[in-house]
């Protein structure tokens, strides 16, 4: 298995002002930059800092703090903001955010490494991560950390590519249109995997076709010699890929995809099931007990399987795998009970993925759902919810709590569809779900947490978890 390289970005001072479209202010633009960093807190000696502004911060202020920690230059969007005797070089641009871009799409012009670019509404982070792996076990390779996978992540994660590196894959989110297409145009992926197109961001995008043409924007970016690889479960995706001249596979459940999931197992250490690659059949097992996770690990398996890695690297690979941060991440505890933490971020299908785990692994514990709101839904906001709590029935939870104003439609769900009135728990303060969870769920119980990011349900599970 190769270990990632991160050397970061060594670039010419004068490379980077040209490609900023840049004006020197102070010190000068001989020598060498040695990363690059948006963080204040994190310069190393040599580092190219760029001030971004941000609702709740502004880089223009630790300029000083910067250049006292080793950096030896910075770009900046207000002349002013520069203190007198400021000895690095700082070059001026209109805007900062623009010239991270801008450098991002120019460093990565300088490399001529395969780079694919993952999306689509859920399985994002999941695929990114298992195809990493997949082709860590031949290529050094790169890979979006964490949710970098924005206007500025995406360009910090291209910026730590050096020439180590044989393959890079990078993550591409997006809240509004337009968005895929600009972030394809800093990486310029040769490959590119959509997960799928689920109902996430409704709220600025408006309705589920606007969400599959966004997403199929990174197609336009595919180059003749490169190929897509689409969820063949998903019609609206494909439609909207229809008019795009790249190449395309599937993957999924459907007969007609080229990367086909059949026979799955759910066991306890994780699924199993078989997948036919063109003409050939593999058996894979995945250690995650998850049954919808399948198509991500068909299309990173696909992915990979294309770009020359071979089967054995692979099926060793993917036992390797972990799960990264607060995603479907299990925890036993002493008394005999299991935690799954899902708490990382939420949509009405990723709360069924949750829930079919937790049904899944009972094993004769108690049942506790512990769910919060789901944000940015739009439209379908009260009907995602409502699905969600009728799911928890489907499920089986024998206890179901919700925490925030939009999740008492998950409960308005789960007691129209049969759960008993005594338990549900619906609060909307955090602090008092707090107490109850405390109280009344037991470190016997299988117990799923899972909301939306901003609710924060990790700072919950955490609180629950230091209780005797």
């Amino acid at each position: 298995m190769f270990e990632r390289v991160e050397t970061g970005m060594k670039a010419d001072l004068d490379w980077v002002v040209k490609s900023v479209k840049g004006q020197v202010l102070t010190g000068d633009a001989n020598g060498m930059v040695s990363s690059v960093s948006t963080d204040s807190r994190n310069i190393n000696q040599g580092a190219l800092f760029i001030a971004l502004k941000g609702e709740r911060f502004d880089g223009h202020d630790y300029l000083l703090q910067v250049q006292e920690l080793g950096a030896r230059a910075v770009i900046v969007s207000r002349a002013e903001a520069i203190p007198d005797d400021f000895a690095a070089c700082a070059i001026l641009v209109e805007d900062t955010l623009q010239a991270l871009q801008d450098l991002a799409a120019a460093y990565r012009r300088l490399f001529s490494i395969p780079v694919i670019g993952v999306t689509g509404s859920v399985g994002k982070t999941t695929t990114r991560d298992i195809l990493a792996l997949c082709l860590s076990s031949q290529y050094y390779t790169l890979q979006s950390e964490g949710n970098y996978n924005n206007e500025i992540g995406l360009p910090l994660t291209l910026l730590r590519m050096n020439e180590e590196h044989q393959v890079a894959v990078v993550e591409l989110a997006m809240r509004a249109p337009g968005e895929i297409d600009e972030l394809a145009a800093i990486a310029e992926p040769d490959y590119a995997i959509i997960t799928g197109v689920e109902p996430v961001h409704l709220e600025t995008m408006g309705s589920i076709e606007n969400i599959a043409r966004a997403k199929t924007e990174i197609l336009a970016h595919i180059p003749e010699d490169g190929f897509a690889l689409l969820n063949g479960d998903s019609r609206l995706l494909l439609e909207a890929a229809e008019h795009y001249p790249c190449r395309q596979y599937r993957f999924g459940f459907s007969p007609d995809c080229e990367f086909c999931i059949m026979d799955i197992q759910v066991h306890l250490d994780g699924i199993l099931f078989n997948l036919r690659l063109f003409d050939q059949s593999s058996e894979v097992f995945f250690p995650v007990p998850a049954a919808r996770l399948a198509p991500n690990v068909a299309a990173a398996v696909g992915m990979a399987f294309l770009l020359g890695i071979s089967l054995e690297n692979i099926h060793t690979a993917l036992k390797e795998y972990k799960p990264s941060g607060s995603r479907l991440r299990l925890v036993e505890l002493e008394k005999g009970g299991l935690v799954i933490d899902d708490s990382y971020n939420a949509n009405p299908l990723s709360m069924q993925v949750a829930l079919d785990l937790c049904r899944d692994l009972a094993a004769g514990r108690r049942k506790v759902a512990v769910l919060g709101d789901m944000f940015e839904l739009g439209s379908y906001e009260k009907e995602g919810h409502w699905m969600v709590g009728q799911y928890t029935v489907h499920t089986g939870m024998d206890v179901l709590l919700t925490i925030g104003e939009r999740a008492r439609w998950i409960a308005e769900g789960a007691r129209e569809a049969g759960m008993r009135p005594e338990n549900i728990h619906v609060f909307i303060d955090r602090t008092e779900a707090q107490a109850w969870i405390n109280k009344h769920v037991g470190k016997e119980d299988i117990v799923v947490f899972k909301a939306s990011r901003g609710m924060h349900m990790e700072e919950i599970l955490a609180a629950w978890m230091a209780e005797d």
